[in-house]
Order: C-alpha cells, then sequence, then structure tokens
C-alpha cells in the first residue's frame, strides 16, 4: 500500500514547517487581540474601582502568559526551519 508513495526528507520538513507556521499564526493574533482586550479590561478598572474587572483581568493576563510564551516557542522553531 505504502510501495507508491515517495515520502522524502523534503516533503517531511515541509509538513513540520507548515504545522509550526499554522501554530504560530494561530497563537500570535490570539496574543496581539487579548493584549488589547485586556488593556481595555484594565482602564475599566482603574476609572470604575470594580474589583470584578480586576478578577476579569487576572483572569485573562494568565491565559495571555500562556498564550505569549507559545507564540515566543512557536516563534523560536521558525527561526530555525528558516535557517536564519
Amino acid at each position: 500500500m505504502f510501495e507508491s508513495l515517495d515520502v522524502s526528507l523534503v516533503d517531511w520538513s515541509r509538513a513540520q514547517f507548515a504545522l509550526t507556521a499554522i501554530y504560530h499564526w494561530l497563537f500570535v493574533p490570539l496574543t496581539l487581540g487579548l493584549s488589547f482586550i485586556i488593556a481595555i479590561m484594565e482602564t475599566i478598572y482603574v476609572r470604575t474601582g470594580n474589583e470584578e474587572w480586576k478578577r476579569m483581568t487576572k483572569f485573562w493576563m494568565t491565559l495571555f502568559g500562556i498564550n505569549f510564551a507559545i507564540g515566543v516557542a512557536t516563534g523560536l522553531i521558525l527561526e530555525f526551519e528558516f535557517g536564519t
């Protein structure tokens, strides 16, 4: 069944690059959007003093930190895949 498939190292490298680029493409815009939303929530908290906004901001900052770390990790991997 697999005898007719000619999968070379270049094909595997292209597939790996595509998967890494897709993950990077997903996490970076999400991080950028979250930063804008978090800034708005923090501004609302500062202006109103409502503790609910502070709690929401802390929750989303945790997810932002995780997202940022994943974006950096995929970006570093992409740099090595580019060969730079």
